[in-house]
């Protein structure tokens, strides 16, 4: 797993080292990492590379048309959150799969849903 946010990288690192999640994370890349943000796939390709991953084995999930265009313009699969800062811009462009809470996160990458 890794973050690819548009926010500073500065404060999203702190933000998740706070919450005690940064272990988790591959990377943590923020807005001003790459010399493009979101929707331009720069970041996920980099990090695609980084973890070995090829698009079709790639999920971002997020909470706004901007992760779903990142998604679709590095040939990876997204998932939509409706829940968030801005998951009313959802229904302009359609997520691969929709979901109503991180719990439900799991079921999402079933292979079935995706496939």
């Amino acid at each position: 797993m890794a973050v690819l946010t548009n926010k500073p990288v500065r404060p999203s690192r702190d933000i998740c080292a706070a919450l005690g999640l940064a272990p988790y994370f591959l990377s943590i890349y923020g807005g001003n990492s790459f010399s493009t943000k979101k929707p331009n796939p720069e970041g996920l390709l980099a990090l695609m590379a980084e973890a070995g991953a090829r698009p079709e084995e790639t999920v971002m999930i997020g909470d706004s048309k901007v992760d779903v265009l990142t998604a679709r313009n590095a040939g990876a699969w997204s998932i939509g959150c409706t829940f968030g800062l801005a998951p009313e811009t959802l229904a302009i462009i359609q997520p691969d799969v929709l979901v109503d809470s991180p719990a439900d996160w799991t079921e999402a990458l079933n292979p079935a849903r995706i496939a």
